[in-house]
């Protein structure tokens, strides 16, 4: 009973985390999105899904390093289904989210294309360590590419006037600013996905559950909390293009910065089958890229529902 009472607490101290490192993110994303002259968007699908998808990264080394492969890529399967499934669904119920009018160009065939190329890789049950290179590859071309095309021209050097001098000082404030806050965000974050997931795993282990499935459904669920906490602060600031960039970001980062590295440095495997787990998360990638493609504009109530019914429909098939 003691054992148990302790995981609670440490859930509960773990959500606490979660909502204040979601908070600092996006407040200090904001800040050096406007300092920089850098699109929402793009804060989104670097900085902000970087930090939230932290937890992926840590419980996916630990669970390397402990030789839980299978909940590795148990817990990059299901945390991508779970991003869209769920936590994109619950932040469009609640309330609407728009669609940034170069997402269905860029983003989203990138996203589409990821994750058949991870599909593919991953069929076999396992990713070796050429496929970890291939995906850490994919992710410094991505990151290459979103920096040189949200990049603008700098204005023409000259002698500072007193007034820009003062201008100068209060963006440098700013972004130091900004840039505390998004680390702060980025460790509340952690932290919180590691305090959530210790507890949901003892209790899991306790059952005698697969540690993939451990990985698809409770470990998938804890280490998006980040993205479902960010995710709804910023369309609550009306952020929405932070709030979809950072969904969007979160699941190629799991794929390319997750399962990539640390498949060159740990081969993973899967004691069950995948495939169809796999085409769960094309499924609802697929669905989610046709919701907003060809043209931009919201993912609204119905659709948020219905994604967040597939979502269901998945978990139980999973479980069953």
């Amino acid at each position: 009973m003691n054992v148990e009472l302790l995981q609670i607490l440490q859930f509960i101290f773990g959500v606490g985390l979660l909502v204040g490192g979601a908070y600092f993110l996006v407040e200090g994303g904001i800040r050096v999105a406007a300092v920089m002259g850098i699109p929402p968007v793009v804060v989104g699908l670097t900085v902000v899904a970087f930090g939230t998808s932290a937890p992926e990264f840590f419980v996916s080394v630990f669970g390397a390093f402990n030789g839980s492969t299978g909940l590795v890529l148990g817990n990059v399967i299901g945390s991508n289904v779970a991003n869209v499934g769920l936590i994109l669904a619950l932040a469009a119920i609640l309330r609407p989210v728009i669609v940034e009018k170069t997402l269905p160009k860029r983003e989203i065939p990138i996203l589409v294309g990821v994750t058949l190329l991870f599909t593919w890789l991953a069929a076999d049950n396992e990713l070796s360590r050429w496929d970890g290179v291939i995906l850490t590859v994919c992710l410094v071309g991505f990151m290459l590419w979103t920096i040189r095309s949200s990049s603008r021209g700098d204005g023409v050097a000259g002698i500072a006037k007193p007034d820009e001098i003062v201008v100068a000082a209060h963006k440098a404030r700013e972004l130091s600013r900004g840039s505390g806050q998004v680390v702060l965000g980025m460790l509340g974050l952690a932290g919180g996905g590691h305090f959530i997931v210790i507890s949901a795993t003892a209790l899991a282990l306790a059952m005698g559950i697969s540690e993939t499935i451990i990985g698809l459904t409770l470990v998938a669920v804890g280490t998006s909390l980040p993205e479902l906490a960010t995710t709804i602060m910023a369309a609550w600031k009306d952020q929405d293009d932070m709030a979809l960039g950072n969904i969007i970001g979160s699941n190629l980062f799991n794929i390319l910065g997750v399962a990539g590295p640390i498949a060159i440095f740990s081969p993973l495997a899967s004691e069950v089958g995948l495939l169809s787990q796999l085409m769960a998360m094309c499924l609802l990638t697929l669905v989610v890229s046709l919701m907003i493609w060809p043209r931009h504009g919201r993912i609204g109530r119905p659709k948020g529902l219905l994604l967040l019914i597939l979502y269901g429909g998945i978990m139980y098939l999973w479980l069953k």
